[in-house]
């Protein structure tokens, strides 16, 4: 039977430090991590060690020196150089286990998901962006004066304003001179002088 373990725990009035034991002595770092993985601690907070984080990911932590090696992953660093792995990269290589032992890709692939992935989630928080803007623009509109009270129209700066080519005017009027939007080239092709 294993030696019973201790553990420096803070007193319970907070003044200092104290030994004791504990009833869960069996139960490895692994275990104690995963407590704390589905406790709903902060995703991002580098917390594990690479063995636990292999475990939680049920990977040898070589793999996951080679994944890194790989560009798959990217743990924090401590000041001595240590890896520490968060929730978020647990999941990851939970992900990428699934990818390459359960479907069969290869490391070259799991990449190409990922990335794709990275770029689905980049639109999606877009998407949020643009409704939140949408949500805004109707609440504004709605609060417009109603009647005969109106917005006072203010003129942008022509030089920053682009015009789409169906709405440029191209004739004059009478024998008034009707100032034409200049169309704005496109940015690879614009001069770094213009």
């Amino acid at each position: 039977m294993p030696a019973e373990q201790r553990y420096l725990e803070p007193h319970d009035g907070g003044t200092g430090w104290s030994w004791s034991n504990r009833g869960d002595q069996g139960r490895s770092q692994a275990e104690e991590a995963a407590d704390a993985f589905r406790s709903g601690e902060d995703l991002d907070a580098p917390v594990y060690v690479i063995s636990v984080a292999a475990e939680l990911a049920g990977l040898h932590p070589q793999t996951l020196r080679a994944y890194e090696r790989e560009g798959l992953l990217r743990p924090a660093r401590t000041e001595g150089g240590t890896r520490r792995y968060s929730r978020r990269d647990v999941e990851r290589l939970q992900f990428i286990r699934t990818l390459t032992q359960d479907e069969g890709l290869n490391l070259a692939g799991v990449k190409v998901v990922l990335e794709l992935g990275e770029k689905l989630e980049g639109s999606r928080r877009r998407i949020e962006e643009l409704e939140e803007m949408v949500r805004v623009l109707a609440e504004r509109i709605d609060e417009r004066p109603k009647g005969g009270e109106r917005y006072e129209i203010v003129k942008a700066p022509a030089s920053q304003m682009e015009v789409h080519a169906l709405r440029r005017r191209t004739a004059q009027r009478g024998g008034n001179n009707v100032q034409r939007a200049r169309p704005v080239p496109p940015p690879e092709m614009r001069h770094a002088d213009a």
